[in-house]
């Protein structure tokens, strides 16, 4: 999401537009995070669950459903606060509030892949899917754009 007005763009425009892409950012990822709670809730239902699987399955769940609620807010507050002259306040806000719901899913993501880790896994290689996940979720939702952020401030 650009913030830099467009060639002939009023600040209007521009916030119609960046409300628009982050709306259309947050739909991506609230369905992804929507269809891994889906599978969340059917887990008890269809597998025994013991020691460090119980404990990562509720993080996992509690996770996906706070990063759920992240990605459905700004759709919300858009809803809400249409038409009352608050895009600026919006694009700000909601572009946190999709950071937020990315970390949530991150912290679900490493939980289910302990989950998963601990259940098929022996010993020390059973930390291979949780730490293999948690370092590229590292690597590319917060390295890789930090560190092109830092080239652009140069």
């Amino acid at each position: 999401m650009s913030s830099e007005p467009r060639s002939g763009e009023t600040d209007s425009e521009r916030h119609t537009r960046q409300i628009a892409e982050l709306l259309q950012e947050t739909r991506v990822a609230a369905v992804g995070v929507q269809v891994i709670t889906g599978f969340l809730l059917a887990v008890p239902f269809t597998a025994e669950l013991h020691g460090l699987q119980r404990g990562a399955y509720v993080v996992t769940l509690l996770a996906t459903m706070l990063g759920t609620g992240f990605f459905l807010a700004p759709s919300v507050l858009h809803r809400v606060l249409l038409h009352h002259g608050q895009a600026a306040w919006l694009v700000a806000v909601g572009s946190r509030l999709l950071l937020a719901g990315s970390a949530a899913t991150s912290v679900a993501l490493v939980a289910a892949a302990t989950m998963v880790g601990d259940r098929v896994l022996d010993g020390w290689l059973a930390l291979l899917p949780p730490v293999w996940t948690g370092l590229w979720l590292l690597l590319l939702w917060l390295v890789l754009p930090l560190a092109r952020r830092r080239q652009l401030e140069r």
